[in-house]
């Protein structure tokens, strides 16, 4: 079981939310608001495993504002699939507010300068996981 402080203290800079909650409802929005980000779901995107997995590597490895290293890349895949492989189960759904591993544009959801993760959704257990990071420049 992956700690969070043990992503915290590996990445180093910025802010990391590492969040897990209950939300019955299936309103995505109102889960947004639950893990302290900004409970508007049309700034969403829905992402495919593969692209989840890059953003959550990119994110891990990559300063937002300054692209500097913030750990070596081989570190921040191992992280990123043991996190997903711990907080995915059959049928769930991968959500961020942009593809930060393609592009640089997103849909803020937070006052940061840069921001960006990765939400794990699983409607049949209604358990879902969040990994959200903050940069400043």
């Amino acid at each position: 079981m992956i700690d969070s402080r043990e992503i915290i203290a590996a990445r180093r800079f910025g802010e990391i939310r590492y969040s897990v909650t209950s939300e019955t409802t299936g309103n995505l929005s109102r889960l947004l608001g639950k893990f302290g980000l900004m409970p508007d779901q049309s700034l969403l995107i829905e992402l495919d495993r593969d692209s989840a997995l890059q953003i959550l590597i990119t994110l891990l490895w990559k300063h937002m504002a300054y692209q500097g290293d913030c750990m070596p890349r081989q570190e921040a895949e191992s992280l990123a699939q043991q996190i997903l492989v711990e907080h995915e189960t059959p049928g769930c759904r991968y959500f961020s507010n942009g593809n930060i591993a393609k592009n640089k544009s997103w849909n803020p959801l937070t006052e940061s300068t840069f921001d960006s993760g990765l939400v794990i959704t699983d409607p049949a257990k209604q358990n879902h996981f969040c990994l959200w990071f903050q940069d400043e420049d």
